[in-house]
């Protein structure tokens, strides 16, 4: 009986985690870096739009996958990481900043791209 208690517990919890969570943000700081330098964007504080359903992460501008691998980071905050053979993706959403940072692989010589947005939830 205990069993079936904590399996239930952990099948309601990975539910109420995962929720729906449609999100606004605005670019805070951005920086690309190769081999041959580094660079910052001319116009900072692009608007960024994006919908959490589960294990999906969908919007404009930062995710570029199919499937994430998304887990919870706090009361309002999650873990993401991503991966095909052109990039790898790791996004981290804490206390309504998101942490994106990917390694690009698809150009002549990899490169490194983060990112910093503050985010809200759209209700």
């Amino acid at each position: 009986m205990k069993w079936f208690a904590i399996v239930l517990s952990f099948t309601f919890i990975g539910t109420t985690i995962l929720a729906d969570v449609r999100y606004s943000c605005v670019e805070l700081d951005r920086i690309s870096l190769s081999a041959d330098g580094r660079m910052s964007p001319a116009f900072p504080g692009r608007i960024l739009n994006f919908l959490q359903e589960g294990q999906n992460l969908t919007g404009d501008g930062v995710f570029y996958h199919d499937i994430y691998h998304v887990t919870l980071d706090g009361a309002s905050g999650f873990r993401a990481r991503a991966q095909s053979e052109e990039r790898d993706d790791l996004y981290w959403l804490d206390a309504g900043i998101l942490f994106h940072t990917a390694i690009i692989k698809y150009r002549s010589e990899p490169v490194i791209q983060s990112q910093a947005f503050a985010c809200m939830v759209v209700e």
